[in-house]
């Protein structure tokens, strides 16, 4: 039986990933209308510099790792806005507050909730 701090952890781990994909994909649609000829790598660039603020490079390397973590492996395919959402949301959750060895909950089904699968 779980005991109640891990009940609650993944109450909160759950809640982390379905505000932060609310507002990702609330940037998304803001890059996108700003800038229509954005599209896939570029757009998802985009989108995370936004989140990230000025002075942030990573943007880059996040979208890099998140296509190593779900388009590479087990099968390649393209990579989909979902991916680099998944993977910067697991990223962040892990650096914020007190040190974090990974998460109780599967945060890919929240966020799929959120991130329709076609962008």
């Amino acid at each position: 039986m779980w005991g109640t701090s891990r009940l609650f952890s993944a109450q909160s781990e759950r809640r982390y990933a379905k505000h932060a994909a609310e507002e990702l994909l609330e940037l998304f649609r803001a890059v996108q209308r700003e800038q229509p000829g954005l599209s896939g790598r570029a757009l998802y660039e985009a989108v995370i510099k936004r989140r990230l603020g000025p002075g942030d490079e990573r943007a880059a390397q996040i979208v890099r790792r998140a296509e190593e973590s779900f388009a590479d492996w087990p099968v390649e395919r393209a990579l989909r806005f979902r991916d680099v959402v998944h993977y910067l949301i697991f990223d962040e959750y892990m650096h914020v507050g007190e040190a974090r060895a990974g998460t109780k909950t599967n945060m890919g089904g929240v966020i799929s909730h959120i991130i329709p699968e076609e962008i």
